[in-house]
């Protein structure tokens, strides 16, 4: 059951990823925040409380990495990336798009055709 929840879960991650994203970056800012006022009530400036706080918690940038390599799918987003990597390409090259698809729409035609006709 429980790899049907974390499935589930990185599904949904997946598709609400910009408010995801959000709350991530709500969630490291309350951290840092929590560790400068600690700091603070320690007894130091804010500028080196704050400076303070951001090296003990670490690299932001790669916690929300790793926290998006445990969340969420990956394969799913480089496929997406590709696809739209892709079809700029082809919306950019008019032409070779024409030229793409008719060539796909032929091979699948021909394909189809004979193994319609083979079974028969």
């Amino acid at each position: 059951m429980s790899r049907l929840r974390s499935f589930v879960s990185r599904i949904s991650t997946f598709l609400r990823r910009p408010s995801a994203d959000n709350e991530l970056n709500d969630e490291l800012r309350a951290h840092i925040d929590a560790l400068t006022e600690e700091n603070i009530r320690r007894g130091m400036s804010e500028p080196d409380a704050r400076a303070a706080a951001h090296r003990e918690f670490g690299g932001v940038e790669q916690t929300k990495e790793s926290y998006r390599e445990q969340r969420s799918l990956p394969f799913l987003e480089t496929l997406t990336r590709d696809i739209r990597f892709a079809l700029r390409g082809l919306r950019r090259d008019k032409g070779f798009a024409s030229l793409a698809i008719l060539t796909l729409a032929l091979g699948i035609g021909v394909n189809t055709s004979l193994f319609t006709v083979d079974k028969c």
